[in-house]
Parts: C-alpha cells; sequence; structure tokens
C-alpha cells in the first residue's frame, strides 16, 4: 500500500513542480485542458467500459445510497461543529462543502485501483457509482447549502440597503438550482451510464473495436487525474488552522467510518465493501472550489482545506485500512 500511496504521490508531486521546471508554463491552463479531456473523453469512455462489461447487481443500487446517506451526514455534522468557530458565513459554508463531498474520481480511482490491482474492474465501478452520486448530490444540494452562507454574507455586508429580501433570496437561489440542474444534465458520465445500460438491454454487443478504444481511453485517466491534481495544488502558509482541520477530519476521518456503518447495516458485501469505505476517507471533491467561486463562497480558505486534506489523506488512509481491515 506504502507503494502505491508513494506512487500517486510522485506523479501529484511532478504536477505541483512543473510551473517550476518548465519555462512558460501555464499550469492552470494545462490544467483546465487536462480537466475538460478527462470529464469529456476519458471518465466517459472508462464509465462506458466498467458498466457495459461488469455484471449489475445489488451493489449498482447500494454504493449509490451508502454515498447519499454519508454525505447527508458530514453534512449534518459539519453544520453544527463548525458553527462552534463563529466563521463568516463564506467560510462556514465553503469548509461545510469541504467536510461532505468526497474526491472519489480524480483520486478515490487511481487509489482504488492501485491498491486492488486484482479488482480492477470492480473498483472501477465503485469509483463510477460514487462519482454520478456525488457530484449530482454537490452541484444540487451543495450548491444549494452554499447559496444559502452567501446569501447571509449579502446580508451582513449590506451597505445601507438593508436585508436583502426573502423573495430575493428565494429567486436567486432557484436560480442557481436551475443552473445546476442543467450542468447535471450535461455531465458526459452520466450519460455514458445511460447509453452504457441502454446498449446491455438492448441485446446488440457492442463491436470488439469500440470496448478496445474505451478500454484504452479508460488507462490512461489514473495518470492523467493525479497529474492534474498536482497542477492544482499551491504551497502556502496557513492561517487559522483549527477550523480547516476540523474540516479536513470530518472528510477524512469521520466520514469513512459514516460509509463503514451505513454500508454494514445495508449489506454491501466483498469485493465492493473495502473499496466503498475507502472512497468515504479520500478529500475533498475539486468541484467543491468550482461551486465556491461560482457563489461567492471564500474558495481560498476552501483551496488550503483541500490541500491540507489532499497532503493528509496520503497518511490517514493507510490508518484506517489498518484499523478497520
Amino acid at each position: 500500500m506504502a507503494t502505491v500511496l508513494l506512487a500517486l504521490g510522485v506523479i501529484a508531486f511532478i504536477g505541483s513542480v512543473l510551473r517550476y521546471l518548465i519555462q512558460d508554463f501555464d499550469s492552470e491552463k494545462a490544467r483546465r485542458t487536462i480537466g475538460s479531456l478527462v470529464l469529456n473523453v476519458f471518465l466517459p469512455a472508462l464509465v462506458f467500459h466498467v458498466i457495459y462489461t461488469s455484471r449489475l447487481g445489488a451493489e449498482t443500487v447500494q454504493i449509490p445510497l451508502v454515498m447519499v446517506l454519508s454525505i447527508t451526514a458530514c453534512i449534518a455534522v459539519a453544520t453544527v461543529v463548525l458553527r462552534l468557530f463563529r466563521l463568516p458565513p463564506q467560510e462556514n459554508g465553503a469548509l461545510i462543502l469541504a467536510s461532505a463531498f468526497g474526491n472519489v474520481t480524480y483520486l478515490g480511482l487511481p487509489v482504488l485501483q492501485g491498491l486492488f490491482p486484482a479488482l480492477s474492474v470492480q473498483v472501477a465501478k465503485v469509483a463510477i457509482l460514487s462519482e454520478i452520486t456525488t457530484t449530482p448530490l454537490n452541484l444540487s444540494l451543495g450548491t444549494a447549502i452554499g447559496s444559502r452562507f452567501s446569501h447571509d454574507q449579502a446580508e451582513l455586508t449590506a451597505d445601507g440597503m438593508g436585508p436583502r429580501s426573502s423573495q430575493g433570496a428565494w429567486h436567486s437561489a432557484r436560480t442557481i438550482a436551475g443552473q445546476a440542474g442543467l450542468e447535471m444534465l450535461r455531465l458526459p458520465a452520466l450519460w455514458a451510464v445511460v447509453i452504457a445500460v441502454i446498449w446491455r438491454l438492448s441485446g446488440v454487443p457492442v463491436p470488439a473495436f469500440l470496448l478496445q478504444a474505451t478500454m484504452l481511453l479508460g488507462n490512461t485517466v489514473t495518470g492523467l487525474m493525479m497529474l492534474s491534481l498536482g497542477m492544482g495544488l499551491r504551497y502556502q502558509s496557513i492561517q487559522r488552522p483549527l477550523p480547516l482541520l476540523t474540516a479536513a477530519a470530518i472528510k477524512l476521518l469521520l466520514s469513512p467510518l459514516v460509509v463503514f456503518a451505513i454500508a454494514s447495516w445495508i449489506g454491501v458485501q466483498s469485493p465492493y465493501f473495502e473499496p466503498l469505505v475507502l472512497e468515504g476517507a479520500m478529500p475533498s471533491q475539486l468541484l467543491t472550489f468550482v461551486i465556491a467561486d461560482r457563489i461567492g463562497l471564500d474558495a481560498e480558505r476552501l483551496a488550503m482545506c483541500i490541500l491540507i486534506n489532499t497532503a493528509a489523506c496520503f497518511f490517514t488512509i493507510p490508518l484506517l485500512r489498518t484499523l478497520l481491515f
């Protein structure tokens, strides 16, 4: 396990230092390009290949259900615990998002494939089912929660105009929710799932060359995701670390324990149980940063929290695996 995590860490580290090693290298542009290719080409190809070629059993329903319940539980705990710090609404909302939504594909998929090389298809299914649950929830529920806190901040800082009317706040929240719904419908990975399921049900075999193409595209996902993740890391000094560490602890330590309990209760079976619990131990999803920036939350503090728990997960994942399994 140490070898796998170190290998992934080396790839992420290479991504983080490319801007210093290559003259005139625009790491943000490169990261956006890689992210776009993964989102629109490589990941949908992997999703199609896994869903089409694997058996669809009880785990197809169990894994999304576990993710929904665990994310909801982490949101509830973070809302209560972070209130103790009396944070500004923008920071509070950002850290709640960081506490709940995990990086189940960009980091989760390569980690699981490295830890369980003999179960490549099964762990890819866990990551994919976790992704098509986590991302839509982040775009809908996460956006709604974040917009609530950004509205609270707007009311606190209104300059002589009084608080925003409830009607105006409701209209703004409804607009944001509508935009999030449209983004969910545009997710290529979701459409890849739909196409794969319909194709299976039709009984028409997928041509061998097409399956081979999706497999080759899917095999590139792990390295590209880790390289892109590294490009997004920034080395900065940490101010007021306690709220950040609290949010990181909820995501890295409480979340996998909640997943463990719910998955045991629901009856998730091997070989899906352990990978699913480890998905709960993944750090904050990078999409939370995009959402926070768009709706006016404290994106800078969120980015620092993501950096902290991404680095820390390379220690907490082996610890949890040793303790739980």
